[in-house]
């Protein structure tokens, strides 16, 4: 299996161009279509691509798809919990956002993206070659 290969898009100059929810969550715009950003104080941010942080800064990133896999609902009204998991604010289903597996067992999935935090300002990775993007949204 190859590695996944990114399209990087700046969504951000720096984290605090972003408007965040009380849940922690800002909804950002890539080619024209809402998807969401978050963050986690001390989830083990690393420098893989997937869910780092800015170098030292101890947060990790997650991108994540706008509406809930179950019903719809705006994940900007949802809130962060547990460090990775996100809640969704109709239905409480909580999704983990490592892998986008719902954690109450309902079997949804949440779509993810890796998002990058660089000196020159806040990135999120669309997979090359259309994928799940280009085909969904």
């Amino acid at each position: 299996m190859g590695t996944k290969k990114y399209k990087w898009h700046k969504v951000a100059e720096t984290a605090a161009d972003l408007q965040w929810t009380a849940g922690n969550v800002s909804e950002v715009e890539v080619e024209g279509k809402k998807l969401c950003v978050a963050r986690a104080s001390g989830s083990g941010a690393g420098g893989d691509g997937s869910g780092s942080g800015g170098a030292g800064s101890g947060e990790e990133w997650f991108g994540f798809a706008h509406t809930c896999p179950h019903a719809g609902a705006p994940m900007t009204d949802g809130y962060m919990t547990g460090g990775c998991n996100v809640v969704c604010p109709v239905h409480n289903l909580k999704f983990n956002l490592k892998n986008g597996r719902d954690v109450n067992g309902e079997g949804y999935t949440l779509k993810t993206y890796p998002v990058e935090v660089r000196v020159d300002g806040v990135y999120l990775g669309i997979e090359e070659g259309g994928g799940f993007f280009k085909k969904w949204f």
